[in-house]
């Protein structure tokens, strides 16, 4: 039957396939169904045949196996239905077609009776097992061919199928519990390799992407260099390895980088874990500093207020001294303002929140916003302007935190206040934008430079944080709104010019 090879099916022949007399070849469609056929076929078949069959009709014991889940798949010493035993080659080429090339090995097949009596048991149960079922039994046969397989399962693994033997031999370990593995802990390569393996497994479409190749180390010392493939099929993902210095397919160049990539993942481990201790010392240095220190500040505001609310106190003290003692009430409110911004910086750095979303009305958080302002804009006679755009709507139409939100919104218009001259003016508003809600602060205060709009919301800044009247900043108030604007995966926006003023515009679209 004349049969057109693909370059590509070509090159496979001449380099994979022994050169054999009686080699047997099919071609198949996309759907698996016979297209052409060449040699002496009966001796695999179980029936001659036809263009209008499927392969699994004549060759019952390769169910699930078409397309190949591998390319190129080779499974050795398989005893076919008519009594002889082959090594068969299954590809896809470039036009999606499967090609089977049969090799002869029949006279081999006695020192092999262990592995074939195992081939026998696995094709059984692939037999038995239910439709929806197939492809995964396709992938617990695997470790006939060395692969170690899992099926993905959340946040963890689940083992497909038996141990091969060289598994065993590394100095990792078997697994406590195989229906609950932790890969990446067993192998760190696996969980940066996981970052390019989730485009796979996203997809809804059959696909598979491999690693790069890693080396670990055997209970005898010696390297054995491994190989994974991620695989996306019938709406599951699996993740399968095996090592490829078996099988003389790895040089020096890819056993160096193998080496370097090991190198590199110990380096990685051992920052991340001194990481996790910075970051665990971190979270309660800060706690401490946040609940220790506002005890006795508390009690300094509170005393101070006291004596300075005291007639007989205010008589037996000088006009100096009774500055002195507004200056200590005040800066013990700016440290408790200071402290109460760095515990909710920390936390919005470290992701120690949780939104609680509910709609926002604009109006009561001007209310809330214009309270909390109240002496600082009378203090500098600023007019306090309100712009909300609704559209016959009364209610903010965006889920948000109103905490949060009410805290990010509150720190811009402070930040307008303490950059505002006196008598200035500073609004609160809203528009409707491209089906979407952009909220704005806008003052007339002295503005800022390129520079200083560039490196605003990097976190704790010292840029240019003294107000028109001296006022002094944390440096933290910007770094707080840009961390709430992004816990709501919205967006942030400046326009601002020396002597002109800023508008801070949060983009909900």
């Amino acid at each position: 039957m004349k049969t057109s090879f693909s370059d590509a099916i070509t090159d496979y022949i001449i380099s994979k396939i022994p050169p054999y007399i009686g080699l047997v070849m099919l071609q198949l469609d996309e759907a698996g169904m016979l297209l052409n056929w060449f040699g002496p076929v009966e001796k695999y078949l179980e029936k001659r045949p036809d263009r209008s069959m499927h392969i699994e009709e004549v060759t019952p014991y390769l169910m699930g196996m078409v397309p190949p889940l591998i390319n190129p798949m080779v499974l050795p010493h398989v005893q076919t239905n008519t009594g002889h035993y082959a090594e068969i080659h299954i590809v896809e080429d470039e036009l999606m077609h499967t090609w089977m090339f049969f090799v002869d090995q029949t006279r081999s097949a006695e020192k092999l009776q262990q592995l074939l009596q195992e081939v026998n048991d696995e094709r059984l149960r692939i037999k038995r097992a239910k439709h929806d079922s197939v492809g995964q039994g396709a992938f617990s046969a695997l470790h006939l061919l060395d692969y170690v397989s899992f099926v993905k399962q959340g946040d963890h693994y689940q083992l497909i199928g038996n141990i091969p033997v060289w598994y065993k031999e590394l100095k990792t370990g078997l697994f406590n519990d195989p229906e609950r593995i932790n890969l990446t802990e067993l192998f760190p390569f696996i969980e940066v390799f996981q970052y390019e393996a989730a485009e796979c497994w996203e997809t809804s479409v059959e696909s598979k992407v491999e690693s790069g190749i890693w080396e670990e180390e055997t209970l005898t010392g010696r390297r054995m260099y491994l190989q994974a493939t991620a695989i996306r099929h019938k709406q599951v993902n699996y993740l399968i390895f095996r090592p490829v210095n078996k099988e003389g397919k790895i040089g020096n160049e890819m056993i160096q980088k193998a080496r370097e990539q090991r190198l590199t993942l110990d380096q990685l481990a051992r920052a991340e874990k001194q990481l996790k201790r910075l970051l665990q010392f971190k979270d309660q240095f800060v706690s401490i500093v946040s609940h220790d220190l506002r005890s006795p500040i508390g009690a300094v505001i509170g005393l101070s207020e006291i004596l300075m609310d005291d007639a007989e106190v205010k008589e037996k003290l000088s006009q100096y001294n009774y500055e002195l003692l507004t200056l200590i009430h005040e800066e013990m409110h700016r440290l408790l303002d200071y402290n109460d911004k760095l515990f909710n910086w920390s936390n919005l750095e470290l992701g120690n929140f949780k939104l609680n979303l509910k709609r926002l009305d604009l109006n009561q958080m001007a209310d809330y916003v214009g309270r909390m302002q109240h002496l600082k804009m009378l203090n500098k006679r600023i007019h306090f302007v309100r712009a909300f755009e609704q559209d016959g709507m009364e209610v903010f139409p965006v889920m948000v935190d109103e905490t949060l939100f009410g805290q990010a919104l509150n720190n811009l218009v402070g930040n307008a206040v303490k950059f505002t001259p006196e008598g200035g003016e500073i609004t609160l508003g809203s528009r409707i934008v491209d089906g979407g809600i952009e909220i704005y602060v806008k003052d007339n205060g002295i503005g800022m430079s390129k520079s200083v709009v560039d490196a605003l919301f990097q976190g704790f800044t010292r840029t240019s944080t003294t107000g028109t009247l001296g006022e002094k900043g944390t440096g933290l108030g910007l770094g707080i709104v840009s961390k709430i604007v992004e816990a709501h995966h919205f967006s942030i926006r400046v326009e601002s010019s020396p002597g002109k003023g800023s508008t801070f515009i949060i983009s909900t679209h």
